[in-house]
């Protein structure tokens, strides 16, 4: 049975009034009930996935400005400069804590290691010479001392032994002069007596009062008393030629009291000695001093020469090769770049107006382009400050000019190790799901100890 349709209004002739005939009212309500259902259908069907997107998104934080990242650092010539005659690595290679990198020219460095070491032999060699002449002096002198002391004492002893000895001769030539003057005294009386009788006897006998024989014996006392008296004239005056024996005795102590004014002198001199030798080991002092500074030089040198020698400090992967060989290397100016890879995380730069129910100890739901499934990782910490406080040109708003943007928080987030770790790449992009919670801060803490220790572990390394 076909359905009527309507008569176009340019197929009847004009005049004629149009006729529609309308369609069965039973049709026309199945289709609007087939719609309504329809209509329901599909609001059952997206109803469900509406609300777990909304329930999510109330109970995420997501967003898609985060990356893995690393430590990236820059090796450098330390303190050296030069063209680099070895580059024993490329981009993307693995290499060893303390594995050779690259080598700039030694033979400067090395000649400076040679002139360090001669200056050092030198100076060694003049400590050696010091350190001999006060060993000598030290033993030289205590005896030089010792001797002067023992000459100063022999002439002290001498010089007391002189001046005795000019008492004594003094003594003896007076008491030998008042002995000859007394006998000379005593002979004189004699002679007078003698010659008294003499004269008397010899009157006596021309008279011949008494016999010659008297008159002899009269003679020959007095001759013998003339004799007597020249004998006694004669030590008078050897007694008196002996006091030139206390001028000699005079000399003599005279020369050891200058004796021992000269062994005094030698005493103090000798005692000086002990100055030259604090003069000698301050000397030697210097000398060591000089000693240890050369050694320094040397040890410097030799650092110098053993930072040809461009070391990794740490073990990890060469990302980045800045120079060539046969390129010049300056001191400080980075040849290539590495990172460890124990030290990948992602940072989620995260909207101000999305840190509510973010805690340290979340877990978070890491999507990467690169990989079909996703990384597991929990929230280490949420920065104290944003990223805006860091731009190369900070926003002025001083003129009034002011538009508020949504400022982003860095947020770093631990990357649960799984098979695929050592596939993953710093810089990947990165979608963060953030689970909302109250977090763990005691796993935090240790987590961020844990990296700490990390870097610092290999921070050693370098040192």
């Amino acid at each position: 049975m076909s359905t009527p349709t309507p008569t176009s209004a340019s197929s009847l002739p004009p005049g004629q009034p149009i006729s529609v005939t309308p369609v069965p009212m039973r049709r026309h309500i199945f289709l609007r009930l087939l719609g309504f259902a329809g209509l329901l259908g599909l609001a059952g069907l997206t109803i469900p996935f509406v609300y777990l997107w909304w329930a999510h998104r109330l109970t995420h934080s997501i967003t898609d400005d985060a990356f893995v990242e690393a430590h990236i650092v820059n090796i450098a010539p330390q303190s050296v400069s030069g063209r680099l005659v070895r580059f024993l690595v490329e981009e993307n290679d693995r290499v060893e804590q303390g594995q050779v990198l690259a080598e700039i020219d030694p033979v400067l460095y090395r000649d400076q290691v040679e002139v360090a070491r001669s200056k050092v032999e030198g100076a060694e060699a003049e400590l050696r010479r010091q350190e001999a002449a006060l060993a000598r002096l030290r033993i030289e002198v205590p005896i030089q001392i010792e001797i002067s002391r023992r000459s100063l004492a022999a002439a002290r002893a001498d010089e007391s032994q002189a001046k005795q000895s000019l008492k004594l001769t003094e003594d003896d030539i007076g008491h030998g002069i008042e002995q000859a003057q007394a006998e000379l005294e005593a002979a004189e009386a004699d002679l007078v007596l003698a010659q008294q009788e003499y004269t008397r006897f010899t009157n006596l006998q021309k008279v011949e009062a008494v016999p010659l024989r008297r008159s002899q014996e009269a003679t020959r006392a007095r001759d013998a008393a003339e004799a007597h008296r020249k004998l006694a004239a004669t030590k008078l005056a050897k007694a008196k030629a002996d006091r030139t024996r206390i001028e000699v005795a005079k000399q003599t102590l005279v020369a050891a009291e200058k004796t021992t004014q000269k062994a005094a002198k030698s005493v103090d001199l000798a005692e000086i000695g002990y100055a030259q030798i604090h003069e000698v080991e301050l000397l030697t002092a210097v000398k060591t001093e000089t000693v240890t500074e050369a050694r320094k030089a040397l040890i410097s040198a030799e650092d110098q020469l053993k930072y040809t020698q461009v070391r990794a400090p740490f073990p990890g992967v060469v990302v980045k090769r800045y120079r060539h060989l046969g390129d010049f290397a300056s001191a400080g100016v980075a040849i290539l770049s590495m990172y460890n890879p124990d030290l990948l995380y992602v940072t989620a730069n995260l909207e101000e107006t999305r840190l509510h129910g973010v805690a340290p100890g979340n877990p978070v739901e890491l999507q990467m382009d690169a990989f079909p499934e996703p990384f597991r990782g929990r929230v280490v910490w949420i920065d104290k400050s944003t990223g805006a406080q860091f731009a190369l040109m900070p926003r002025n708003v001083v003129s009034g000019e002011f538009t508020k943007v949504v400022q982003r928080v860095p947020v770093r987030i631990q990357i649960e190790k799984d098979e695929r770790w050592t596939l993953l790449r710093s810089g990947l992009s990165v979608r963060a799901v953030i689970s909302h919670g109250d977090g763990d801060p005691h796993w935090a803490q240790q987590a961020a100890r844990e990296m700490a220790a990390t870097e610092a572990r290999y921070n050693r390394a370098k040192e």
